[in-house]
Parts: structure tokens; sequence; C-alpha cells
């Protein structure tokens, strides 16, 4: 059980005006064990992975749960062993890229359009999973390929949840980082980290990129972002943040933005001098690279241009329009007449979750990645049931939820809210999605 909060106290509160400064980026210390009860004289990344396992084997239980429950679907028989549970959805897609490779010509339907092919899917996933049966371990050898992709995300998942928290806890406190963990991975969607999907990779590798962007150590974060861009699309909105984060520092350093914006916008972040400013441009750079290195490797392979988007777009089977899919699918859920009033009122809550200040305390890496990541996601995707699985990445949410609830009363609410929608994904989603294919993770 995670203990009650020993974080300083929220402003407003007796005891607010004597609250320290967040340490500076770069000079704080890690979060280290406390005096007090057994698991607080655990090492740090302990701690942190004690909180992991146990929400990691909650998931594990309500999805052997639910699978007593689920029908024969194409993937498997009714009551689905785990490995079978694994080989869900997506997740057969990878599995192929290693058996089979990447097609060298896009397959087209009757109407002459792109249809659904394995180049919407990057490769880091599957060569990870079958690096484990190069080992020439025999168990490892022995396991299937949706048992090996699951071990790479449960290993990513872990490591992940180890990063995030030595990237965020010195702002958002010690405990509160715990409670944020067990929020984070008790979320509604988060058997996924936990399956042959790319979600918990990315997350890791993102992290990690964020974190040493935190600690100013840019070009360390190079390899990283790469990596990240084989990993999931994730390129662009990493490019995006890094952007606007650039865009901020410099409009600060040319004394564009002073005063009270300057001051409360993100708190307790220090601005960065010259030198740090071209690392981030070079890292924002970087990222914007690592973008086009999956479209670049598709066209080389078949010979199209377009190759990658014309891909992702057969799932939609519309072309790209920016911006234009949340209209479309706004109209799709509440009418002709009322689709604009629920993207109205998506934009408004999307505004207002971003401008909160338990989130902007977080840090420039952090606020500014949730930033570009909702444009990212407002742009360019087509928001269908998956649009939940793909919100995993706004993982710093969950330690800005944290804060703000600081009672532990509050805490455990929002953790028994998470596993109860966890609980829905599971079974709505994960389990029954398959029979009518209305609800796809």
């Amino acid at each position: 059980m995670i203990p009650h909060s020993t974080d300083p106290p929220a402003p407003g509160r007796p005891g607010a005006g004597s609250r320290p400064a967040p340490p500076a980026p770069g000079r704080g210390t890690r979060p280290g064990p406390r005096r007090g009860g057994g698991a607080s004289r655990l090492p740090r990344s302990a701690q942190v992975l004690c909180v992991w396992g146990a929400c990691t084997a909650l998931t594990f239980l309500l999805a052997r749960l639910g699978a007593q429950d689920t029908p024969a679907t194409p993937w498997g028989q009714a009551a689905p062993s785990w490995t079978e549970h694994m080989a869900f959805w997506d997740a057969g897609w990878y599995e192929r890229i290693l058996t089979e490779g990447y097609p060298r010509a896009l397959p087209h339907g009757e109407d002459g359009r792109v249809v659904q092919n394995a180049w919407a899917f990057m490769p880091l996933q599957p060569l990870l999973a079958g690096a484990l049966a190069w080992t020439g371990l025999p168990f490892l050898a022995g396991l299937s390929f949706y048992a090996r992709a699951a071990l790479v995300s449960l290993a990513a998942s872990a490591a992940a949840a180890v990063i995030c928290d030595r990237w965020l806890a010195p702002r958002a406190g010690a405990r509160t980082s715990l409670w944020a963990v067990a929020l984070a991975w008790c979320s509604p969607c988060a058997l996924v980290l936990q399956t042959p999907y790319a979600e918990a990779l990315g997350l890791a590798l993102v992290g990690a990129a964020l974190a040493l962007a935190e600690r100013r150590r840019f070009a360390l974060a190079v390899p990283v972002v790469l990596l990240a861009s084989v990993a999931r699309p994730v390129g662009l909105p990493l490019a995006a943040a890094l952007g606007l984060w650039w865009l901020w520092e410099t409009a600060t350093a040319r004394s564009w933005v002073r005063g009270a914006w300057q001051r409360g916008l993100l708190p307790g972040t220090e601005p960065l001098d010259r030198r740090r400013r071209l690392g981030l441009l070079g890292l924002m750079l970087t990222a914007a690279a690592g973008t086009s290195i999956w479209p670049l490797a598709a066209w080389a392979v078949t010979g199209r241009p377009d190759a990658y988007t014309a891909t992702e777009t057969a799932w939609r089977g519309t072309h790209l329009v920016p911006g234009a899919a949340w209209f479309t699918r706004s109209q799709w859920w509440a009418g002709d007449h009322l689709g604009w009033a629920l993207l109205l009122a998506v934009l408004v809550l999307v505004a207002a979750g971003l401008a909160c200040l338990p989130l902007r305390r977080l840090g420039a890496p952090a606020w500014f990645w949730c930033v570009g990541y909702a444009l990212y996601l407002l742009v360019f995707f087509d928001p269908t049931t998956s649009v939940f699985r793909l919100l995993l990445p706004l993982v710093p949410v969950a330690w800005a939820l944290a804060g703000a609830a600081r009672r532990p009363g509050a805490r455990l609410a929002l953790a028994a809210a998470c596993v109860a929608g966890q609980v829905l994904w599971i079974s709505w989603v994960w389990d029954l999605g398959s029979i009518s294919i209305q609800w796809v993770p």
C-alpha cells in the first residue's frame, strides 16, 4: 500500500508559506529513502517497482478474469489462454513483421486504394522480441512470439515507471510520485503496457528523452529520440514539444515575454542560457529528422513517396486532412447538429487541463510535451475509441492529478476510478470489441 503523503503542503494551506522552492532542473537531488515504514527504507527504484508490480499484477488478474467471459474471436477460442489473449488486435501485425518482413509493394483493394498493411507499425518492438529468441537461452527460445513480445513490453513498462519517477518526482514530491505511478499503471488502458504493443517501449523512450532534456543533457537525448522514432510515431509530437519549449526560451531570453507571464506560466523553471538553447534546438531538429525516418524507409522499399501516410490512412478510409477527422467523428458521435458542441466541449476540456497549475509545475519538458502531444492528436488523429490508448503518453497528467489531489482519500478515489475504467476497457474493448468491431483498442 502507498503510504500517506509526506509532500510539502499545497499553497493556501497552513505551512504553505514555508514551502521550499522546487530545485532547479539538473541541480535537485533524486528523492531518496525516507525514514519511517519498512517500504520507505527500500531504494527509490525498488519502491517504484513495488508500486508498478502491484498495479501490473492487478491488471494481469483483471485481464485473466475477463478472458474467462470472452467468446470465440478471430484470434482464439472462447476463454482464451494468456498467449491467445496476447495475440488480440494489432499484436498480429508485429508477429507478421518479424516472420514476413514489410511488403515491397503496397497492397491495394478493388477500388485501387491502399489497404491495411505492416508499414503502419514500426520495427523496434518486433526486433527486440526476435532478439530474445537469438540469445540462446532455452527458456526464451522456446516461447512464442507473443510471449516474448509481452516480456519486452513488461520490461519497458517497468523501465518507464522508474524513468518517469526520476524525471518528475523532484518536482512533484516523492510520495506524490508513487501515487502517480499507481494512477498511470492502473489507468483504463494499462493492459496495453503488458501486451505485444509498442506503447510501453515508446513511453520508456519518450520519458528517457524528456528526463535527459530536463537535466539539460541534450546530446545524450539524441540517440534516445531517434530510437523512439522507430518504436512509435512520436517524432512529430516530440519535435513540436521541443520546438515550443525552444520558442519559449528564446522569447524569454529576448524579453519578448516578461513579468507575470514569465514567472507564472512555468513556476520554478530556470531559463536556459544561450549554449543550452542551442542544445535544445539541436534536439528539436533531431526529433524532426526522426519523424522522417520511417516514411523515408517505406518510400525506399516500396518506391512510393506517400507509402507510409497512404498506409496510415487506410484505417480511416479517407485521405489525411489535418483536423477534419475530429469534426467528422464528433458528428458521428453526437449527430450533425450537436457534433460541433461536442467538439467544442472537448477543446475546452483539453485547454483547461493543459492550463492547470499542477501540470505546469512539473516543468517545461513535461508541460510542453503534453501541449505538443495534444496538438498532434487534434491535428492528425482520427478519434475512434483508440483515443483512450493513445492518451497513455500523456503520463505527466497522472503526476498532476496526484499533486492536485493531495489527501489520501482523494487519491484513493482517483485510483478506484482508474481501476473501474480499466475493468470496463478490458471487458468492452479488448475482449468484446472484437465481436462487433465497434470498440477498438
